[in-house]
């Protein structure tokens, strides 16, 4: 196991230190992550989307947004990239005519297939400081954190 680093003392102490704490800890797993998806030409943006359309089937480009918490202009270049490398299509939606579904193509599902393998060895390097139980427990508190902010 890595030995971990102290946190820099500009950081502060007690709950104030929270948001530059998540903060850093998003740079270092999107950097880390990016560069290990470099090899299949996407993004963690793309895996995002990838992932929601496995996950829950065709969607419409608003619930898109709503899932990935991206905005709208984000989200068309997204899907745009998607659709230029042959991983996902637009269709009309079959529950509203004015909409468009977005959903993966058979290369779209090899790619989030290979994505998905490469996301877990990430998340291992990125915890293989920590004993297996604080990995556990990390997850575990980041997953009510995410939680109540949408109570």
């Amino acid at each position: 196991m890595n030995a971990p680093e102290s946190p820099s003392p500009a950081l502060g102490t007690g709950p104030a230190r929270i948001g530059p704490l998540l903060r850093l800890a998003q740079r270092r797993a999107a950097r880390t992550f990016t560069e290990a998806l470099r090899p299949l030409g996407i993004e963690g943006r793309h895996y995002g989307v990838l992932l929601n359309l496995a996950t829950h089937g065709p969607l419409s480009q608003r619930q898109l947004i709503d899932l990935t918490g991206s905005d709208k202009s984000a989200m068309v270049r997204t899907v745009d990239d998607l659709e230029a490398r042959g991983l996902a299509v637009r269709r009309p939606s079959p529950a509203d005519r004015r909409a468009y579904a977005v959903e993966m193509t058979d290369e779209g599902r090899a790619s989030f297939a290979d994505a998905s393998r490469i996301s877990g060895e990430v998340g291992a390097r990125l915890l293989d400081c920590m004993e297996e139980d604080d990995q556990e427990l990390l997850c575990a508190l980041l997953e009510r954190f995410v939680t109540a902010a949408g109570a």
